[in-house]
């Protein structure tokens, strides 16, 4: 049976920008996560929030050198996750709510996680900086 989810250590990765990473990523803090959490369904929404994150890291990287990192605890009453790309990675500034045409490849990614999510961050590469993903789920109060 899982223990609080205060107790547990932080779960961090880092995986080459490959797609094979993506299930890579998802497995391993699917297994951490079920050892934090009771509710299925809030854990399937939060394997769905960092494989997007994953997907979109890796679709993102222009090299394969660097790593895609990952980083996930729980902060008081809350989820806390980030993903930051490699290095190399380009990055746009998209519109994530632009409708205007439903059958667009891709983009999609970042709407999902932000329906599954309390609050979201994006700190855009500066320089020194690759882009970073962060975002946080509150948790239901136990009884």
């Amino acid at each position: 049976m899982p223990g609080s989810p205060q107790r547990h250590e932080a779960f961090s990765g880092s995986y080459p920008p490959l797609t094979a990473a993506i299930s890579d990523a998802r497995l391993e803090f699917s297994g951490w996560l079920a050892e934090c959490l009771e509710d299925p369904d809030l854990h399937d929404d939060m394997v769905v929030v960092l494989s997007e994150l994953v997907a979109n890291a890796v679709a993102a990287s222009l090299d394969p050198v660097g790593n895609v990192d990952v980083r996930a605890l729980f902060d008081g009453d809350g989820l806390f996750m980030q993903v930051t790309n490699p290095p190399a990675s380009s990055f746009s500034a998209v519109n994530r709510w632009d409708y205007d045409d439903p059958l667009r490849p891709g983009g999609r990614g970042l709407l999902i996680v932000e329906s599954l999510v309390d609050d979201i961050a994006i700190a855009p590469p500066d320089g020194h900086h690759p882009l970073t993903i962060s975002c946080r789920r509150q948790l239901p109060l136990l009884p």
